[in-house]
């Protein structure tokens, strides 16, 4: 499958822009927007043409500080993250295994709850250059500032530059100039629970404020500040969307939405697509084990060009796990279409229901496995067509798995998280190797009752 949920490498040397993802479409370079706001986000991407307004900053003669953007800022040294702790253990465990996976690419970084920042003791107490992960909601240290922070985000709203952006997968990725009582950061936060699942995915970097949606890069922005001394965004005119008509389907008793252009007329085999993708969802749930999956919404774009200008991704899909969203290009029914999205599918189901992935090995591994296919030729088959099989440890650091054939790394990856499941069981998978990283695989099996060699013996006997 060419899931592009998108690009997992660190983007120019210090940008976050991080993803367990498919993606024969995605890059390796800046993700970075543009002061014109051009491109597509992918590859060496310069945004989704929402692009950075400007202004002038008035009164303050900051403006250095208000041009601060997330690339600037991580440029100037080893980030901490501050993880949210005000959300129940799943939501505490989701936000601190997104922090762990761009802490391991990111020499140097640390990770530190949000209870120890003591604001009352002002910036000067905060760690190096903190990174906050979650909204007020998860985040007591975004809770305790309320006001303070130039945008509001909860679990359900999120308002930025006086505009109100709510709705399922509404984010914000902001550097935010220092106030007083906290130094200058960065903010990734989403509406939602967590709200961070894959929130690096999102192309980012050379704007102070960026907003994204269902879609991707809805818009960017400039922070000023007014006579007052409060700042706020400027925003650029929001990324072009369009109508949707959906018809809906049942998966386990839960409703799920299938979406066509409105534009576009009715086609004879709208009906089999809509069945198609309640059968990926159903098995992939199934599969998974997750007895009442959430509403999913599949958007199916007639071409890979369509869904390029609408998302910035040209791949045969990708899915926006924060979203609940599933974006696939139509494709032919009686030859497996319905493998995308069992493919797709699982990246969403898999994360809301158990959070991020530690690596894309992991993260791919589930999926393949839950698809029982890669590119629409089973698992199995692979099995009797890759010659190497490195060790899952050489393969757990994002740049290796994605340096090597997507032909080769997928099915290697879906083998892996076959023989786990044999040895240690489904729940030993979720609860224990699914997060792990490079620098915990050792420990991770160990909690799962295997080792690293019996896994890797299991695969090279898989032929």
């Amino acid at each position: 499958m060419e899931r592009v949920m998108r690009r997992f490498v660190v983007v120019v040397v210090t940008v976050m822009v991080v993803v367990v993802g498919c993606g024969r479409d995605a890059g390796t370079g800046s993700a970075a927007g543009t002061a014109t706001g051009t491109g597509t986000g992918t590859g060496t991407g310069t945004g989704t043409g929402t692009g950075t307004a400007t202004g002038t900053a008035t009164g303050t003669g900051d403006r250095a500080s208000l041009d601060l953007t997330p690339d600037r800022f991580l440029a100037r040294g080893a980030p901490t993250f501050v993880v949210g702790t005000l959300g129940d253990d799943a939501a505490d465990r989701a936000i601190a295994t997104q922090a762990a996976l761009i802490q391991g690419l990111l020499p140097g970084a640390t990770i530190v709850a949000d209870t120890s920042i003591d604001l009352a003791a002002g910036p000067a107490a905060w760690p190096a250059n903190p990174v906050l992960y979650g909204g007020a909601h998860v985040n007591a240290v975004v809770a305790a500032l309320g006001d303070e922070l130039p945008v509001r985000i909860t679990a359900d709203a999120l308002v930025v530059g006086g505009e109100d952006f709510s709705g399922a997968g509404a984010r914000v990725i902001a550097a935010i100039p220092p106030g007083p009582r906290h130094p200058a950061l960065v903010l990734y936060a989403g509406t939602g629970t967590p709200g961070i699942v894959d929130i690096n995915a999102t192309p980012h970097g050379g704007e102070p404020v960026l907003v994204a949606d269902a879609f991707g890069r809805l818009t960017a922005g400039a922070w000023q500040r007014g006579p007052d001394g409060r700042l706020t965004a400027t925003l650029a005119p929001r990324a072009r969307r369009i109508a949707w008509r959906f018809v809906e389907r049942d998966v386990a008793g839960t409703p799920v939405r299938i979406g066509f252009p409105a534009q576009l007329p009715t086609a004879p085999d709208d009906d089999a697509i809509a069945d198609a993708v309640a059968t990926g969802l159903a098995d992939a749930a199934t599969r998974l084990g997750i007895a009442t999956p959430p509403g999913i919404t599949t958007y199916v774009y007639p071409d890979r060009g369509s869904k390029r200008s609408l998302t910035g991704d040209a791949g045969d899909g990708h899915a926006v796990a924060i979203a609940g969203a599933l974006h696939v290009v139509r494709g032919d029914v009686a030859r497996g279409w319905d493998r995308l999205i069992a493919h797709e599918g699982a990246h969403v189901l898999v994360g809301l229901a158990w959070g991020p992935a530690g690596s894309p090995l992991l993260g791919e591994g589930v999926a393949v496995w839950t698809s029982g296919a890669y590119a629409t030729v089973p698992l199995a088959t692979w099995a009797t067509r890759l010659d190497a099989r490195p060790a899952a440890a050489t393969l757990l650091p994002p740049a290796a798995f994605r340096g090597r054939p997507e032909a080769e790394a997928y099915p290697l990856a879906g083998l892996l998280v076959t023989v786990a499941v044999e040895q240690v069981g489904l729940a030993g998978v979720r609860d224990h190797l699914y997060a792990a990283t490079a620098a915990t695989w050792a420990e991770a099996c160990a909690r799962a009752g295997t080792t690293p060699e019996a896994l890797d013996a299991a695969v090279a006997a898989r032929r």
